[in-house]
């Protein structure tokens, strides 16, 4: 955590603590997770991992505070810091909530977008059995947003049937698959998601679309090439502004006495881009032996790719670098990937447990990219 983070944070402390005396009574609750891992092997990296025990990948510590101001209103923060962001914190959360009736409820400010079945819990390691929910399922650019949500839950005959549909935007810094922070702009991001459940089985289902901009600096001369070069398609279809991309999700949980199984679906899609259709998927069957959950996981990460350079000679010499740097582009964009996660979670608390996760990547367009991966983690609620 900065120092003058900390500092802010711990000066406004007794100012909420003095507030709440006079006003409404502030609840505080949070979640945290220390975890580590490693690469079996010292060529192999994956999801950030390397062959180097890393405690700061997946760990977090979050603090979350909420207050119920009477007649429907509400507020709610959440304040997270990860260690692969050096525990610098963040505001996740942060929204006011109006409860228009017992079944209606308008949330404002900045909130979890409900793109996914554990988007609600998404960092609450304690609330699932993995130490994380599946990266290539869960690989979107952004899990929060700026705007306006509404929540309403109903009975569908034997079914307690929740809608949530939002509207609003995200202007987060991300850092993309080069390395390269970027300020990406996700505007009107309209969508929603409908869950259904009745005893032991849920179904879910969810889209969300948006207007994309990503500028990025080091394709920037590859664009501005092809425009130059008359081939005005081409530098469109690698320039991301303004694409219309729409996302889509299909999901299930059975959790009968014991055993439980849980799947999700997803697909990602950028309207007039080279980078269209990124399919996931994963299947999750485990079983409960009192204290001890065992679990197996497999996963199905898949991105089509348009043939942008289908129409422009390679043999040309002016146009040559162009050719090969927008090659690399493609290939630095394209999956073909699986893995299978084994793992046993240990509630030794009522509200801590200890996770182990062994995983085996497979990447079908690049063996030398196969990984092991072994996982570690200690996750708690308080």
């Amino acid at each position: 955590m900065k120092p003058t983070t900390l500092k802010s944070l711990c000066a406004s402390i007794p100012l909420l603590v003095a507030t709440s005396s006079y006003g409404a009574d502030i609840d505080f609750s949070g979640f945290a997770t220390i975890a580590a891992g490693t690469t079996t092997s010292s060529n192999e990296k994956y999801l950030g991992y390397t062959n180097d025990i890393d405690f700061n990948q997946d760990s977090l510590f979050a603090l979350q505070t909420s207050s119920d101001l009477e007649n429907g209103f509400s507020v709610t923060a959440q304040l997270i810091a990860r260690g692969r962001d050096d525990w610098s914190p963040s505001f996740e959360w942060a929204f006011l909530g109006y409860e228009v009736n017992d079944n209606w409820k308008i949330l404002a400010g900045r909130q979890r977008a409900p793109f996914f079945m554990y988007s609600d819990f998404l960092d609450v390691s304690f609330a699932y059995h993995w130490i994380a929910p599946p990266a290539g399922a869960y690989n979107l650019a952004f899990d929060s947003f700026d705007g306006v949500g509404s929540i309403y839950t109903s009975q569908l005959g034997e079914f307690d049937s929740t809608f949530h549909a939002v509207f609003g935007r995200n202007r987060d810094e991300l850092t993309i698959s080069t390395g390269e922070e970027v300020n990406p702009d996700f505007k009107n991001l309209v969508g929603a998601a409908w869950t259904v459940n009745r005893d032991w089985l849920t179904l879910r289902t969810a889209y969300f679309q948006a207007e994309m901009t990503i500028p990025v600096n080091a394709i920037s001369p590859v664009i501005d090439g092809w425009k130059a070069a008359g081939f005005e398609d081409v530098a469109n279809s690698i320039e991301t502004k303004e694409d219309d991309v729409w996302f889509a999700e299909l999901g299930f949980q059975i959790d009968y006495n014991d055993i439980f199984v849980v799947g999700e679906f997803t697909r990602v899609d950028i309207e007039g881009a080279a980078f269209s259709n990124d399919d996931s998927y994963y299947v999750s069957v485990g079983k409960r032996f009192d204290e001890f959950t065992l679990h197996v996981t497999y996963g199905k990460d898949d991105d089509e790719l348009e043939n942008l350079l289908a129409g422009v000679p390679n043999n040309v010499a002016a146009i040559a670098p162009l050719y090969t740097a927008t090659q690399g582009i493609i290939a630095n964009e394209m999956r073909d990937e699986s893995y299978l996660t084994v793992g046993l979670k240990y509630d030794f608390h009522p509200t801590a447990s200890f996770k182990f996760e062994v995983t085996q990547f497979e990447n079908d367009l690049n063996s030398q990219q196969d990984s092991t991966l072994v996982k570690a983690a200690l996750v708690t609620v308080f």
